[in-house]
């Protein structure tokens, strides 16, 4: 059997992890420690984010040690060692590739590969995924990640892709182990956009998270 990387306390306990996408670096920091401040514990950083490396590597200089920090967006092994070279704790990826689960399997860290069909979760899972990431859920909604969590009981869903505080809550009571939340939840906080709005929006997500578990 294929060994299974744990799943972070910080996303076990809160149910979300924050996607970060952007195309600018100089605000990444702050869109970080806001979402923190806010009370989000799990931080993904697109590994297609520019400056998001350096990013990564500087928020775990500055952030408390109870804040999980990974990478998304890990397409290939190259990704997936340079993410942890800048102290990644978990890689997510909108595929499913061996040999990226391979390198979080020996280096010891969960990994959140992506899928949207059967087949696609049944690899996934067979690879040795911590929970595997539905991408885009948004395109099918939460009927569809009931319909695939039947067949799938024994399988932690990670639903990601157009979830924020006013659906969240859908997913959650559809099954889903936990929730992946990007632009619906940042906004327009990476390109300037109000660092107050993307805090209320994070409370809001925590909150409806936590009263649908």
């Amino acid at each position: 059997m294929t060994p299974r990387m744990a799943p972070g306390a910080a996303l076990t306990a809160t149910g979300v992890v924050a996607v970060v996408r952007g195309t600018r670096a100089d605000r990444v920091a702050d869109v970080l420690d806001t979402l923190v401040a806010a009370g989000v514990r799990c931080l993904e950083i697109t590994l297609n984010t520019p400056g998001a490396l350096d990013a990564l590597g500087a928020a775990l200089d500055r952030l408390s040690a109870d804040v999980e920090l990974g990478a998304g967006t890990v397409r290939t092994p190259a990704d997936a060692k340079a993410a942890l070279a800048a102290g990644a704790s978990f890689l997510v990826a909108p595929d499913a590739s061996e040999e990226v689960a391979a390198v979080a399997r020996d280096q010891g860290v969960a990994y959140y590969p992506g899928a949207l069909t059967p087949s696609e979760v049944a690899r996934a899972w067979d690879l040795g995924a911590t929970a595997v990431k539905i991408f885009p859920a948004s395109v099918f909604g939460p009927g569809y990640l009931r319909a695939l969590g039947d067949p799938f009981r024994d399988v932690p869903l990670l639903p990601t892709g157009g979830i924020g505080p006013g659906d969240a809550a859908d997913y959650i009571a559809s099954g889903a182990w936990a929730v992946g939340a990007g632009g619906s939840l940042i906004g327009d906080a990476l390109e300037g956009g109000s660092l107050d709005a993307l805090a209320e929006r994070a409370g809001l997500l925590l909150a409806a998270v936590e009263a649908a578990r």
